[in-house]
């Protein structure tokens, strides 16, 4: 099922929506791919020109993604992308743990169900693959029934999800760029506890999910060299360097404790 509310979704072309609109989804996903690297500095007239953007609708979305944590304005410098450091990592995770379990009371329409579960056949068959495009694919879906979950719940908890799984893909980004890839656990548990009504069963398989995900970023955190280069589209680009900032996160709690 394709959800035009994912941001991995396909953007389209300037003229089919309102350019700010369309500027905001350009940015916020170059952001969260790693496109604009963290901790990269940038200017309003360069991400105008090197996407095609106006100034006008670049400044505006620029102020929404400070917003959303993703960038920072830099006083008499212009703005700086958000770095990617342990304390980072760890405040995500405890936002995910905090907020991810209220969704284990969600009640889905039978109609929801059903496009959940086509979905999650869809992930079944990506399992396991260690191809590149069967990976992004298998991301891309994730994150598109979650979309629909956090749909279903709405209101602020709708929007406090969207920002913390950006701030996931945006981890899982970085550090595919070191080679180390994180691949979704399976979600068909979690919709069938959904829709039977079986809130500590969904509980538990969120739990697993967010345990998966912090598993992978503290040992590919951990796995960085003192510095990390990656070849970019203007050749080879220095990354963040591992320091003391990059704080080991918390140690997975176990699914019961999680709160």
């Amino acid at each position: 099922m394709y959800d035009s509310s994912s941001p991995f979704a396909q953007i389209r072309p300037p003229g089919a929506e309102p350019k700010t609109a369309f500027a905001l989804k350009r940015l916020r996903r170059a952001v969260i791919e790693c496109e604009l690297r963290p901790d990269a500095e940038c200017s309003e007239p360069e991400l105008a020109k090197r996407f095609g953007l106006g100034r006008a609708a670049v400044r505006t979305a620029l102020t929404t993604l400070a917003a959303e944590g993703l960038v920072a304005v830099e006083p008499r410098r212009g703005w700086r992308v958000a770095p990617l450091t342990g304390a980072l990592i760890g405040d995500v995770i405890r936002a995910r743990k905090a907020v991810e379990p209220g969704l284990a009371d969600l009640r889905l329409s039978p109609a929801a169900v059903a496009g959940l579960m086509a979905l999650t056949r869809m992930g079944v068959a990506l399992q396991g693959r260690e191809d590149r495009q069967a990976l992004v694919t298998l991301r891309a879906t994730d994150r598109q029934i979650l979309d629909q979950l956090a749909s279903q719940a709405g209101g602020l908890v709708g929007g406090w999800l969207d920002q913390v799984w950006n701030q996931a893909d945006r981890i899982t980004a970085f550090f595919d760029l070191a080679g180390r890839h994180h691949q979704p656990i399976g979600r068909e548990p979690l919709i069938t506890a959904l829709a039977a009504g079986d809130a500590a069963a969904a509980r538990r398989e969120i739990a697993a999910a967010i345990a998966s995900f912090q598993d992978f970023a503290t040992d590919a955190l951990f796995s960085l060299s003192s510095s990390l280069d990656v070849a970019g589209s203007a050749g080879r680009q220095r990354q963040t360097r591992p320091t003391a900032r990059m704080a080991r996160p918390d140690r997975p709690q176990q699914q019961g404790d999680i709160t």
